[in-house]
């Protein structure tokens, strides 16, 4: 079996929650959802290499949330940047070097399922490169101007994380200056010219973004309902 990691990405402050509490650190269901998050990874591999992503303003208070919720998981906390990009750079760089496969996942997704981290890191095995992706149910419009059209259903997809790659590939691939291009780790390595392979998500898998992500997450957890 190939050995691990996970880099958690938590960079959010709660502007659009308009919080004063970082969304990551908002109560779901009893406890913040950040350790819903630790916990799914915890539940696929305990042994994985855990890396969290945090802002250092940050860092005092996640250390108080931990201990508040006996918080177990080993893990290290690396200060994040200005952008994702600098801040996933900096999780890389805290690889330990046996590590073969490396999941990035952001910290407002808790509710990834089993199935859906087990395809990406499976599938990234062995093609190097997998994200998970859902269909697009909604009809698109592309606006230029006043003017807008279509786009096919059929050919667009919906991204999600964890975005899972062998070690060597993720690291080389990050190697490059920073680019407004990469929307996610997936753009990095599509840039250095290797094929993402795409898996299928889970639905409930909702980035929590907005008090209504928050509010359908506590749903879904209170109804059983995470597929």
């Amino acid at each position: 079996m190939p050995k691990k990691a996970v880099i958690i990405v938590a960079g959010g402050t709660g502007t659009r929650m308009k919080s004063k509490i970082a969304k990551q650190f908002l109560n779901l269901a009893g406890k913040p959802v950040l350790i819903h998050t630790f916990e799914a990874f915890a539940r696929y591999d305990a042994q994985m290499q855990f890396i969290l992503v945090l802002f250092p303003e940050l860092k005092k208070q996640w250390e108080e949330i931990a201990q508040a919720n006996n918080f177990k998981i080993p893990h290290q906390i690396i200060d994040g940047g200005a952008e994702r990009f600098h801040s996933v750079q900096n999780g890389l760089n805290a690889i330990d070097s046996e590590i073969e496969i490396i999941a990035i996942h952001d910290a407002v997704r808790p509710l990834v399922s089993q199935e859906t981290i087990t395809r990406c890191m499976d599938a990234a095995a062995k093609s190097g490169a997998a994200i998970p992706v859902l269909p697009v149910t909604d009809t698109i419009r592309k606006t230029e101007g006043k003017s807008s059209m279509t786009i096919p259903r059929h050919k667009l997809v919906a991204v999600q994380t964890p975005q899972c790659f062998q070690t060597k590939i993720i690291k080389s691939a990050y190697q490059t200056d920073y680019d407004i291009a990469f929307t996610d780790d997936a753009s990095v390595v599509a840039a250095a010219n290797h094929p993402i392979e795409l898996v299928e998500g889970n639905r409930t898998n909702l980035k929590i973004t907005t008090s209504e992500d928050l509010a359908i997450a506590e749903a879904l957890i209170a109804y059983g309902n995470q597929s």
